[in-house]
Parts: structure tokens; sequence; C-alpha cells
């Protein structure tokens, strides 16, 4: 499942997703920027990569790496709800 969504994303969540990665390419974090961010300009794909400079294949590894953070991120917040649910 993917959690982040086209031209939908906060700049504070997206830089939290990206500092919990090895994401570190200058090019690459605002083609990512350029895609996801909701004040941005939620380009696609292929439109953030060319602009950025950046190798479609080396930003859709990033995207991929970026998701399965966000996946990971989501599944803890879930976990942690069930807990408060459970200890009321």
């Amino acid at each position: 499942m993917k959690y982040l969504s086209q031209g939908a994303e906060t700049e504070q969540r997206l830089t939290l997703l990206i500092s919990l990665t090895s994401i570190s390419s200058k090019p690459v974090i605002q083609a990512l920027r350029d895609h996801l961010q909701k004040d941005w300009r939620g380009l696609s794909d292929t439109s953030a990569a060319v602009l950025n400079g950046v190798q479609l294949p080396n930003f859709n590894r990033a995207l991929k790496t970026l998701n399965a953070v966000a996946t990971t991120v989501e599944q803890i917040k879930d976990l942690d709800w069930q807990h408060l649910k459970s200890i009321k």
C-alpha cells in the first residue's frame, strides 16, 4: 500500500520521512518534493525527475524507499492507537 500521494504531503512530514532514510542526493530530494509536496508543484514523477536532472529509475527507487518508511510509520501509529484504546 502506498501512503504517499502526489501533491498531498506537507513539507514537515516529507522532511521527517526523508530523515529516516539514507536518501541524501539534493536533486533526488528536490524531485521528491516537486512530486509529493502539497504546497509545491505536485508534478508527475517523470516531470519531477527530469526537472531536477534525476534519472527516473533513481527517482523511483527513492520514492519506493520513502513509501516503505511511510508504511512503517503508519503501522507504528496503528499499534500505538490500538494500545491507547485498550488501556482506557
